[in-house]
């Protein structure tokens, strides 16, 4: 998936020291992230959740209580991402281009985990990123999407 891609060259580029990718995922430990994409009140916007957790429009409204929310085709999202260029951005920028939502839950994690297996359902190497850099760097907006959980140690 192109936002993996991008999401992992953006990343390298600004904590090329602390972004390290491994070959063998450990998956499930509490600190994996998925990514979920939509549509607040029109605009386009991303959501970082734990990894194993389903967001829905539903869910995402309880947490934004004004907002209108909708899912994003695929067609959509393949739109979003056409014209980005690796490495392309300005210093700082947020990679994803557009608002960024990030489940309460995580913030108890030193770093974050994105792995492929749950950005795209295909095997690849996972990359970590110190969780505060990434809500600094994406201007992050923390929401509590679940009830606080306790999950499996990070790895």
């Amino acid at each position: 998936m192109k936002l993996q891609r991008q999401l992992r060259s953006f990343l390298k580029q600004h904590f090329a020291g602390d972004v390290h990718e491994e070959p063998w995922c450990t998956c499930g430990s509490g600190n994996h992230v998925r990514i979920v994409l939509f549509r607040v009140n029109g605009q386009p916007a991303t959501a970082i959740i734990p990894e194993g957790c389903e967001l829905g429009p539903a869910r995402i409204s309880g947490a934004l209580p004004c907002a209108k929310v909708e899912p994003l085709s695929e067609a959509e999202l393949d739109a979003i991402y056409a014209p980005s260029e690796l490495g392309g951005m300005q210093p700082f920028e947020n990679p994803f281009a557009m608002s960024v939502y990030l489940d309460e839950n995580l913030l108890q994690f030193e770093k974050l985990v994105f792995c492929p297996k749950m950005l795209s359902g295909q095997t690849g190497e996972c990359f970590r990123v110190p969780t505060k850099d990434f809500v600094e760097l994406t201007q992050a907006l923390v929401l509590r999407f679940f009830p606080a959980f306790q999950p499996a140690a990070q790895s």
